[in-house]
């Protein structure tokens, strides 16, 4: 009886295991927490490790891909899940996208250098200035007079080589997520102690799981696994490492964040841009 008993549960066992649905899930974030070059550890990485461990029914392998390929796959209308990404960037390419509960909050800041600080309040404060900038990524409010010529913009690949032109001054100020900011302290990665944060952010928004029409049945699993990671131990001392434990809490985002969230659209790559 005892013998019976075991071979059907190794039967259910291997059987949970080969049947489990294995689908891939994309990130276009190339700068940490989220992706660290060389490396098999991030902040991706880690999410999809303890989703992998909460059940046993979907299998996820992290995806990195680049936005443009990312639009075209979306607007091919093959099945995607996008992790890290507020729907609002998407909504344009596929009006049936559907989001997760948020994984946690961010925000969009200026850096400037200590010596020259930039005490950003709006748009305004970067006249006459030269402004770094992420290729591709289309900046509300700003944009309009950077076309105007009001403002001087310069874009980089990465966040690394913005504060590098801060540095030498062919910059006046970047902007960059602070989650990754953030992680720059927590590291030690980047000497950020002659760097000024401005109070304002240019806006503020939440981080999610995106899911294509062919996916939304995940979303109820895809709910209770974000919800789970509020009491996981493992996923926190992680938010910790890579320094971000206070974006999971929208009172941890100064007022004038939360404000922003209000005032201005997520921004991200504008659809024309791509």
């Amino acid at each position: 009886m005892l013998l019976r008993i075991l071979v059907v549960s190794f039967v259910g066992y291997f059987s949970n295991a080969c049947f489990a649905q294995a689908l891939p899930i994309y990130s276009y974030h190339i700068d940490p927490p989220f992706h660290v070059d060389n490396a098999r550890d991030d902040l991706s990485q880690h999410w999809v490790k303890h989703f992998n461990e909460f059940q046993q029914d979907t299998k996820l392998s992290l995806v990195t891909i680049d936005r443009p390929a990312l639009n075209a796959l979306i607007e091919a209308g093959k099945p995607y899940l996008i992790l890290w990404a507020n729907p609002i960037w998407f909504a344009s390419r596929d009006a049936k996208i559907k989001a997760s509960e948020p994984i946690f909050w961010d925000a969009d800041i200026w850096i400037s250098r200590s010596e020259s600080k930039l005490p950003y309040t709006g748009p305004e404060d970067l006249f006459g200035l030269t402004m770094g900038g992420r290729q591709g990524y289309f900046y509300k409010g700003v944009n309009e007079w950077v076309e105007q010529g009001k403002i001087i913009r310069h874009d980089a690949l990465s966040d690394a080589a913005n504060l590098a032109r801060l540095r030498n001054g062919k910059l006046d100020v970047f902007v960059m997520s602070r989650s990754s900011f953030l992680y720059w302290q927590a590291q030690d990665v980047m000497d950020t102690r002659a760097l000024y944060v401005a109070q304002s952010a240019h806006d503020a928004y939440t981080r999610h799981v995106l899911v294509s029409p062919h996916h939304h049945q995940l979303l109820p699993l895809l709910n209770r696994f974000i919800d789970s990671l509020t009491h996981n131990p493992n996923w926190q001392s992680d938010l910790v490492r890579w320094g971000v434990k206070d974006l999971t809490n929208p009172f941890d985002l100064e007022l004038d964040e939360l404000d922003g969230l209000k005032l201005s659209a997520p921004t991200e790559p504008n659809p024309a841009d791509d």
